[in-house]
C-alpha cells in the first residue's frame, strides 16, 4: 500500500504540471477564448472549474508522451527523468500560479471536512490496489505488454509471438511509464489511479443533500460507485478494461455536469470529446463515444465565425496527436492498421500478422464475448464460422449465461433503448411540427417544458444518451462479454430513466414537503447500500489479507515454465495453461518453435510468422 502511495503522490505531481501546462496553453489561444457578452466587443479565457481537469489532461498528455517515446527507446528511467526535468520547467515557469493553486488546495484540504473525505477515498482506493484478484488476462499479456514497453519500447511484429501483444493499448504505455521497474519490481497501480479519480469525482453526489434536488449526473455517480465495488477487490491489476470503463464515467459525468451547470465555453466540451479520442486508444471499443463530439462540432460550426473555425481546426490536430502514435504502434506491432480488423490492409509489411490468424482471432474475441466456450470455439475448422452462429441461438444463450444484478441492468437497458426510440421520434416530430405548414400535426412548444435548470437539455440529453445507446449496441453486436461493456450497461438505462425520474421529481415541486421527503428517502437508500457494499468488501477481503501488502504491492502470478530457443534468443512458455506472468521474458503462450523467426539476429529487428496456421 505504501508503494501505491508513493507512485500515486508521484503520479498526482506529474500529470497535474502536465495537465496544468497543457490547459494554459490550450486557453491562451486566441481561438479558444469565448465572448464576454453578445455585443461581442471581447472574449475570455476560459478557467477549468475542477482542479481533476488537470490531472485528466496530464494523463492524455503523459501517455501520448509514453507511447511516443516507446518508438525510439524503452520507456523506463530515462523517460522519467526526462518527464521529472520537464515538470521542473513547468513548476519554475508557473510558479505563482502553481503556487497559488497549492495554498488554496491545501486549505481547502486541511480546513474542511471535504478534504478529509478526499484524503480517506485515497487511501481507501490505494489499500484496493496494493493487492486483490489478479486479472485472468494480466498474467496471459498485459503483463508481458508493459514489459515489452519497459524493456524495448516496441518491436516489428511483435504480435507473431503472440497475437495478444497485438492488443496494443495506450493504457499499457502508460502503465510502463509508471511502473518503476527501473526500481526493481514492475509496479501496476494505473488502473487504480483510474479508479481513484473516478470515486474523488462521485464524491460530489453528497452535494444532492445541499442542493435539495436531484441532477442527471447523480444517477451515473451511482452506477460509478456501483462500478467501483465491483472491481474494487480487481483493480490491482492493470486490465484496459479498468481504464476504459472509468474514462467513460469520467467523460459522461463531468460532460453532465456542465450541462447542468450551463457552461457555454466550447473549450471544455472540446478537451471532453479529445478525452473520448483518449478512450479509444485504450480500446477500440469505446468509438461510438465520439458521438458526443457533434456537441462541440455544432458549438463551432453554429453562426461560426474564422475564431471557431481555427479552434476546429486546433482541435483535429490535438486530436491526431493523441491517436497517431496509437495507430504508429499498431503498425509496427501488427503490421495492420487496427488489429485485428482486416478489413483495412494498407501496408503489406513483411512482419505482418497472417491475415487468417488476424480474422480467426477477431472471430475468437466475438465467439468469446457470446458465450461460446473455448471447447466450441476449437471445434469450429473455420474461425469465419464462428460469425455465422444464429442471433437467437447465441442470444438466449448468452442471456442465460448473466446473472444476478447484470441481467436486470441488460433488460432494463432494453427497455431504456425503447424509450429513447420514443423520444427521438418525440424530438423530430415537435420539430417538424414547428414548421410552417406542420405546425398543427403537434402541440407547438418545447420539448418537455423545464421548471428548473437543473433539468437537462433535450437535444443534449438525446445526443448523450445516444452515443451511450450506440455504444451498447456496438458491444453487444461485437463481444458482449460483461467486463467489456460493463460501463454502458450501467449507465443507459440510468441516464434515460434518471432523465424521467428528475422530471417528476420537478412536478412534486422542489421546496414541498414530498421532495424533501424523497431526498431524505433517497439519501437513506443510498447511505445503507454504500455500507452494505463495505461490509461484504471487508468480508470477502478477509480471506486475501496480507500485512507485507500495506508495504508492498502484491505482484503478478508465479507459473512454471518451459523454454524454446530461436535464432540464440530463448524464449519461456507455461507448462500449463497459457498464463506466465511478468517474470518471465520474453515468453509465448506455448512453444512456437519453427513457427516464428527473427527478422535479423537480435530480437529488436522484429518477429515474423513462419507457419501462419491459427
Amino acid at each position: 500500500m505504501l508503494s501505491v502511495v508513493l507512485i500515486w503522490i508521484y503520479v498526482i505531481i506529474t500529470t497535474y504540471l502536465t495537465g496544468f501546462a497543457f490547459l494554459k496553453f490550450v486557453t491562451s489561444l486566441d481561438c479558444m477564448q469565448s465572448q464576454k457578452n453578445k455585443s461581442k466587443t471581447g472574449y475570455k479565457k476560459y478557467n477549468p472549474h475542477y482542479r481533476e481537469s488537470y490531472i485528466m489532461a496530464g494523463i492524455v498528455v503523459d501517455t501520448v508522451y509514453a507511447q511516443i517515446y516507446s518508438l525510439m527507446a524503452g520507456v523506463g528511467v530515462s523517460a522519467n527523468l526526462i518527464l521529472i526535468a520537464f515538470c521542473a520547467l513547468i513548476a519554475v515557469y508557473y510558479r505563482q500560479e502553481l503556487f497559488e493553486e497549492v495554498m488554496d488546495a491545501v486549505r481547502v484540504t486541511v480546513g474542511s471536512r471535504v478534504g478529509l473525505y478526499y484524503i480517506l477515498i485515497f487511501l481507501l482506493m490505494a489499500y484496493g490496489t496494493s493487492h486483490g484478484i489478479m486479472h485472468y488476462d494480466s498474467d496471459l499479456y498485459h503483463a508481458q505488454a508493459i514489459r515489452w514497453i519497459e524493456e524495448y519500447g516496441i518491436v516489428r511484429g511483435l504480435g507473431n509471438l503472440h497475437v495478444r501483444l497485438a492488443y496494443n493499448s495506450s493504457s499499457f504505455a502508460l502503465a510502463a511509464l509508471y511502473s518503476m521497474s527501473f526500481l526493481g519490481k514492475s509496479y501496476h497501480a494505473m488502473a487504480g489511479f483510474f479508479a481513484l479519480m473516478l470515486a474523488w469525482q462521485c464524491l460530489d453526489l453528497k452535494d444532492i443533500i445541499r442542493r435539495k434536488q436531484p441532477i442527471l449526473s447523480d444517477f451515473a455517480r451511482i452506477m460509478a460507485i456501483y462500478y467501483l465495488f465491483t472491481i474494487f477487490d480487481e483493480m490491482v491489476a492493470p486490465a484496459s478494461d479498468y481504464y476504459l470503463s472509468c474514462i467513460v464515467f469520467y467523460i459522461i459525468i463531468h460532460w453532465l455536469d456542465m450541462n447542468v451547470r450551463h457552461t457555454h465555453s466550447y473549450v471544455p466540451y472540446i478537451m471532453l470529446a479529445l478525452t473520448g479520442v483518449y478512450a479509444v486508444t485504450i480500446k477500440l471499443s469505446a468509438a461510438p463515444i465520439l458521438i458526443l463530439a457533434i456537441i462541440p462540432i455544432y458549438k463551432l460550426l453554429h453562426k461560426g465565425d474564422t475564431r471557431k473555425y481555427k479552434a476546429l481546426g486546433v482541435s483535429v490536430v490535438f486530436a491526431l496527436i493523441i491517436v497517431l502514435p496509437f495507430l504508429i504502434r499498431n503498425i509496427i506491432i501488427s503490421g495492420w492498421l487496427v488489429y485485428p480488423v482486416t478489413g483495412i490492409d494498407l501496408f503489406n509489411l513483411k512482419w505482418e500478422i497472417p491475415k487468417e490468424i488476424a480474422a480467426y482471432d477477431a472471430a475468437e474475441i466475438r465467439a468469446y464475448g457470446r458465450g461460446l466456450d473455448n471447447q466450441a470455439i476449437m471445434s469450429q475448422a473455420d474461425g469465419a464460422a464462428l460469425w455465422e452462429t444464429d442471433f437467437i441461438a447465441w442470444a438466449s444463450n448468452w442471456f442465460a449465461g448473466i446473472h444476478g444484478l447484470n441481467k436486470v441492468m441488460i433488460v432494463l437497458d432494453v427497455v431504456a433503448i425503447v424509450v429513447y426510440v420514443l423520444c427521438l421520434i418525440y424530438f423530430f416530430a415537435v420539430a417538424l411540427s414547428e414548421t410552417p405548414g406542420l405546425k398543427n400535426k403537434l402541440n407547438t412548444g418545447k420539448v418537455f417544458k423545464l421548471s428548473t435548470r437543473s433539468m437537462l437539455n433535450f437535444a443534449d440529453f438525446l445526443t448523450i444518451s445516444g452515443s451511450l445507446v450506440v455504444c451498447l449496441l456496438f458491444w453487444f453486436f461485437s463481444a458482449p462479454l460483461i467486463r467489456y461493456g460493463e460501463v454502458y450497461v450501467c449507465l443507459t438505462f440510468a441516464i434515460i430513466f434518471g432523465r424521467f425520474l428528475i422530471h417528476g421529481f420537478n412536478k412534486l415541486g422542489v421546496d414541498s414537503a414530498r421532495a424533501r421527503l424523497a431526498i431524505q428517502i433517497f439519501a437513506t437508500i443510498l447511505v445503507v447500500w454504500i455500507g452494505y457494499k463495505g461490509v461484504r468488501l471487508v468480508i470477502d477481503d478477509v480471506s486475501r489479507f496480507n500485512a507485507a501488502n500495506f508495504l508492498t504491492q502484491q505482484d503478478y502470478g508465479d507459473y512454471e515454465v518451459d523454454t524454446f530457443v530461436i535464432c540464440d534468443v530463448t524464449f519461456y512458455y507455461p507448462v500449463e495453461g497459457d498464463r506466465i506472468g511478468y517474470k518471465y521474458f520474453p515468453s509465448a503462450p506455448r512453444d512456437m518453435t519453427g513457427q516464428i523467426e527473427l527478422i535479423g539476429k537480435r530480437i529488436e529487428d522484429g518477429i515474423v510468422y513462419k507457419n501462419p496456421q491459427p
